[in-house]
């Protein structure tokens, strides 16, 4: 199954960014690989269907939904303190678990 690549709101597109242009290319890349194998063996599980990808020094945090086929991007961030808090304001849209 492909799935499908969707983000959380508007504020990731404003996050990458930031990124600088070489990271930004492989975070872009990382993302996209997610379409084919959103739960390789890259990944580690945060809470039920949520996931953390690491690409160097950043993290991207998403959510799989199965059953829409909807890999849904909530955070991608310079690793820090705030990178997990409140994740599930994150995901905050019409899919369900």
């Amino acid at each position: 199954m492909i799935y499908r690549i969707e983000t959380a709101s508007s504020q990731i597109k404003r996050e990458l960014c930031r990124i600088p242009p070489l990271d930004r290319q492989s975070v872009a890349e990382a993302v996209q690989r997610l379409a084919d194998d959103p739960r390789h063996s890259g990944v580690k599980q945060l809470e039920l269907n949520t996931y953390r990808l690491r690409v160097g020094d950043y993290r991207v945090i998403y959510k799989v939904f199965d059953a829409e086929g909807v890999v849904l991007i909530g955070r991608e961030a310079r690793r820090s303190e705030s990178t997990y808090r409140g994740l599930r304001r994150l995901f905050e849209l019409g899919y369900s678990d």
